[in-house]
């Protein structure tokens, strides 16, 4: 194993993806679970590939997992996510919000456009919403725009 394969695979996402992984069970169980091939999994633990975001979605939604915590290691992992589900948990669902934090959207919508110029990438509407909606609930608690996130969601969205 290469220094640099080693290295990802014990630390950062691939590693925080591991402790998910053997929290729920198997890597094998849970790809079924989110309709990808074990392979698929297997080459996120190595370090190799990242999911995309509709892939980090269902990922944190079946594990209870906190999406922020997961990409950026950033947060709390959410205590629920280290139990081993034998039903499925409920569906994601946004944190109930008083109001709209229209500045922050803002911020959240110029920062991805800017990054998806930069990747020279063009993302399907609804999955760019996806994107805004994902980088809006890890933002909102900060009250500002994370780049890190919004660079590495974007990476992960195309």
């Amino acid at each position: 194993m290469t220094g640099r394969r080693e290295r990802q695979e014990n630390s950062g996402f691939a590693a925080r993806l591991r402790d998910v992984i053997d929290a729920y069970g198997s890597a094998s169980g849970l790809a079924k679970t989110i309709e990808r091939s074990e392979g698929a999994v297997r080459k996120w633990l190595r370090g190799e590939s990242e999911p995309n975001v509709t892939d980090l979605r269902a990922l944190c939604e079946q594990t209870g997992t906190s999406i922020e915590w997961l990409v950026t290691g950033k947060g709390v992992r959410d205590a629920q996510a280290a139990e081993v589900r034998e039903t499925a948990p409920p569906p994601y669902q946004n944190a109930p919000r008083e109001h709209l934090d229209v500045q922050l959207l803002e911020g959240i919508l110029l920062a991805v456009q800017e990054e998806l110029r930069n990747a020279t990438l063009e993302l399907p509407l609804l999955k760019e919403a996806m994107l805004v909606v994902t980088l809006y609930d890890l933002c909102h608690e900060r009250k500002e725009v994370d780049r890190e996130a919004v660079a590495r969601l974007v990476k992960l969205a195309g």
